[in-house]
């Protein structure tokens, strides 16, 4: 299991140092999103049955089956904010590239209506 926050640096460091355009910190704050949104439809695997139960914070391991579904809506969030920054930053003169914020809104909310279909997890009994 892998933290959250060695997942955003991974992520930020070695996966899209040239294209990423967000500090490590809005990164992992991406990353608990998704991994809160995921959190409503599984759980996850280092909560179960943990008293207290763990924050959504950088230093909760995440598996690797967890991070698979959660990725997708992490990078379409990622995007989002990148999009958002530099949809802020056309005052100052920068021309923005990429998909704009809008048009990244519509794959999140396609992405976020398939997590309870993609999340359900149901054990099998034998009777």
């Amino acid at each position: 299991m892998t933290t959250l926050s060695a997942l955003a640096t991974q992520f930020a460091t070695q996966e899209r140092p040239a294209g990423n355009l967000l500090d490590e910190e809005t990164v992992l704050a991406q990353a608990m999103a998704a991994t809160r949104f995921y959190a409503g439809y599984a759980v996850i695997r280092a909560r179960e049955n943990a008293d207290p139960v763990p924050a959504i914070n950088g230093d909760l391991e995440i598996t690797d089956p967890e991070w698979a579904l959660i990725r997708p809506l992490f990078l379409l969030y990622v995007e989002r904010e990148t999009a958002l920054q530099l949809e802020a930053s056309r005052g100052m003169g920068v021309d923005p590239f990429g998909r704009s914020a809008s048009e990244i809104a519509g794959d999140i909310a396609q992405t976020e209506a398939e997590m309870p279909h993609r999340a359900f997890f149901q054990p099998i009994l034998t009777v």
